[in-house]
């Protein structure tokens, strides 16, 4: 199975202050943390939501759906079977999380839904979910799939704060 790693970056970081995915955790941008954790799941990893990277779907406000839908689309257009997802404030995964989310597809990290593995034929029906009205939360799309939640029994670290990163 072809899979796609995609660390989606295109939030505001409102409540962080500043570019989140730029600031450093022990000397390395936070997207480059997320970026390293996938990416031994995957055949490539991109940059959904930034500048030279996949684009977000175009509308604004969808958050992670929106990255996951330029995801999704780019990883069908591009013959990946499947897109892994993190984001760029999710710096440390554990291995054996997304070693059981890779065969589990869908699914998603029942703590950090935006952690999940999707197959790329899920592409069109996001877009169609999101022009729809549903809700824009992820975990509404995760039950709109029937993904399977995987529980964690260790806390997986979010960093949505300039104090988190200490």
């Amino acid at each position: 199975m072809r899979i796609l790693g995609a660390v989606l970056a295109g939030g505001e970081s409102r409540r962080f202050g500043s570019d989140k995915a730029e600031a450093l955790l022990d000397g390395k941008r936070l997207i480059d943390h997320a970026a390293a954790s996938i990416a031994p799941f995957c055949e490539i990893v991109v940059i959904v939501g930034r500048p030279g990277g996949v684009p977000d779907h175009p509308a604004p406000g969808l958050g992670p759906l929106g990255g996951l839908c330029g995801a999704l689309a780019y990883g069908a257009e591009h013959g990946f079977d499947a897109v892994l997802t993190t984001a760029c404030d999710v710096p440390d995964l554990p291995e054996a999380l997304l070693s059981a989310l890779v065969v589990s597809t869908p699914a998603a990290a029942e703590s950090v839904p935006v952690v999940g593995v999707w197959p790329t034929t899920l592409a069109a029906r996001l877009a169609a979910y999101l022009e729809s009205g549903s809700p824009r939360a992820m975990r509404a799309w995760c039950e709109a799939v029937d993904a399977e939640m995987l529980a964690w029994p260790d806390p997986i670290r979010n960093i949505n704060w300039p104090d988190d990163l200490r």
